[in-house]
């Protein structure tokens, strides 16, 4: 299957055309279709609302493609009240991945340093959306930026019953743990299912 990705962060559609070459699929962003095209603001209601606003937008315009769009945030334990679903506004003052790191790191030093990172991934065709998968991630964050395999997060989300953050992890080790390559696997398992339908 090949699906096209509303997006414009180039390292996002980079990972998603990894993910999804796994199961023999693949990914396209939508300007290889289309010119670039401005996205309706994101909202603070929910990961499922602002990936299927993304993927409708792209749909209506080209109704005849299975088009993906995605939202991920990060929830720390120890501050509850920020990030979330707001995690990209609420990160915008540390533009580089290493800044938002060390961010994360100095908010929760001291606290409880658990985590749960999730991503939905919105699936739409004919301009309507067709599926919504999510994917969750918990473990704890580490003291320190760790892994060259990777920037940002990825250098400090140690799963749950690893020692090793993702960045220390090759990509094959880290994939089962990948919160949008447990949704994608979600969201093809479906598709193949019900071929009929899409």
């Amino acid at each position: 299957m090949q699906f096209v990705v509303a997006s414009h962060n180039h390292d996002k559609i980079e990972e998603l055309q990894r993910i999804f070459r796994v199961c023999n699929n693949e990914v396209i962003p939508y300007t290889d279709l289309l010119p670039k095209i401005k996205f309706p603001p994101e909202g603070n209601r929910s990961y499922e609302k602002n990936a299927s606003d993304k993927a409708l937008f792209i749909s209506k315009l080209l109704p005849d493609r299975l088009v993906i769009a995605d939202d991920s945030g990060l929830l720390l334990t120890a501050r509850p009240e920020i990030l979330g679903v707001r995690t990209a506004r609420d990160l915008t003052d540390y533009p580089t991945p290493h800044q938002y790191a060390q961010h994360i790191i100095r908010l929760i030093q001291g606290k409880n340093r658990t985590f749960i990172m999730q991503t939905s991934i919105a699936c739409a065709h004919q301009g309507k959306i067709i599926k919504v998968v999510d994917g969750t991630l918990k473990g704890q964050i580490a003291s320190t930026e760790r892994g060259i395999n990777g920037e940002g997060f990825s250098r400090i989300l140690i799963p749950r019953d690893s020692t090793k953050t993702l960045a220390q992890m090759t990509f094959n080790e880290s994939y089962p743990y990948l919160t949008r390559a447990r949704a994608a696997e979600k969201l093809i398992r479906f598709l193949k299912e019900n071929r009929d339908q899409c």
